[in-house]
């Protein structure tokens, strides 16, 4: 008897709590460089770019995997998207067939979606452009997906540029990068970045003031490497 095809399943868990408008906002007060002075790791690999240069966005993020030539569970996150989310899909494997177009652009801008951050192809960026949802990919491919019910997960631990990306987790992304930030630690990395800005922007203040500072000096590269200096 011959065997029947194994019957493909999704997972769906539930929304994430959205972090705060309050920590929406003050995030984007800031850039990721200046996260990256307090945070070591959850910055994403910089072969996913930026596709709207000059966007910013910030958010919770509602993660997909699907690592397949499908673009079912892509297209259906949006039917529990809300305003302020960030959708963040692992493609796995697939990095050349597209998941992501004009129409799927439609509706996300439709829900409200804050961006897409998306670890493989996407098409269409045009009309995603003028729709106002910016996108943050590997690259682009007119090869595109179809709906052949292949499986896939939504709202579970995903990795997505080379970084683990668990639902509910705020995202970050601007013409830096990308950065991802456990809740546990969104506040104190908030203000770790509001202190760090206010500091860099003494400074610069200073060395417009002061022309001739010189700026080593003043950071503390000059002592390092005058005190270590080979011969002393």
């Amino acid at each position: 008897m011959p065997m029947l095809p194994q019957r493909q399943v999704y997972q769906v868990e539930p929304m994430p709590a959205q972090i705060s408008d309050k920590q929406r906002s003050a995030l984007l007060a800031l850039d990721t460089p200046t996260i990256g002075h307090h945070l070591e790791s959850g910055f994403m690999d910089p072969g996913i770019t930026q596709q709207m240069p000059g966007t910013k966005i910030a958010g919770t993020a509602i993660t997909v995997r699907v690592t397949l030539p499908d673009s079912v569970m892509a297209h259906y996150a949006l039917k529990f998207a809300r305003p302020g989310d960030v959708l963040v899909i692992d493609r796995g494997q697939d990095q050349r067939t597209a998941c992501w177009g004009a129409a799927t652009a439609h509706a996300a801008a439709a829900v409200g979606l804050a961006g897409l951050i998306l670890d493989g192809a996407a098409t269409d960026i045009p009309d995603a452009e003028r729709l106002g949802l910016p996108i943050w990919c590997r690259g682009l491919s007119p090869v595109t997906t179809k709906y052949r019910g292949l499986g896939g997960e939504m709202n579970v631990p995903v990795s997505c540029g080379g970084v683990a990306v668990n639902p509910g987790d705020a995202v970050f992304a601007d013409d830096n990068g990308i950065v991802v930030i456990p809740p546990q630690i969104l506040d104190e990395t908030i203000e770790a970045g509001e202190a760090w800005h206010a500091a860099e922007q003494n400074f610069l203040e200073r060395l417009k003031r002061e022309p001739d500072l010189c700026y080593p000096d003043v950071t503390g590269a000059s002592e390092i490497v005058e005190s270590r200096l080979l011969g002393r």
